[in-house]
């Protein structure tokens, strides 16, 4: 494989996750970057609850999606 082609969900915000992930892979990419917000990631839930990250990766590998960054710009 080369080097990933990949999404940052920012500006996909409006959108649920799962929906995102699915529109992602659809339009031929090979992972995201994922924005926290929206209810794209929520930093503080994943840092305390172990199986709302499990939830993210699972949405990500139903959807042959990888994560290659984090985008917590707006986390201040």
């Amino acid at each position: 494989m080369g080097r990933p082609v990949t999404l940052f969900t920012g500006q996909w915000a409006d959108l649920p996750f799962e929906t995102l992930c699915e529109k992602a892979k659809a339009f031929g990419y090979d992972g995201v970057e994922i924005a926290c917000w929206g209810d794209h990631m929520d930093v503080k839930r994943a840092a305390t609850d172990p199986k709302y990250v499990e939830n993210r990766k699972g949405i990500l590998a139903k959807h042959g999606l990888k994560v290659w960054a984090v985008g917590a710009n707006l986390g201040g």
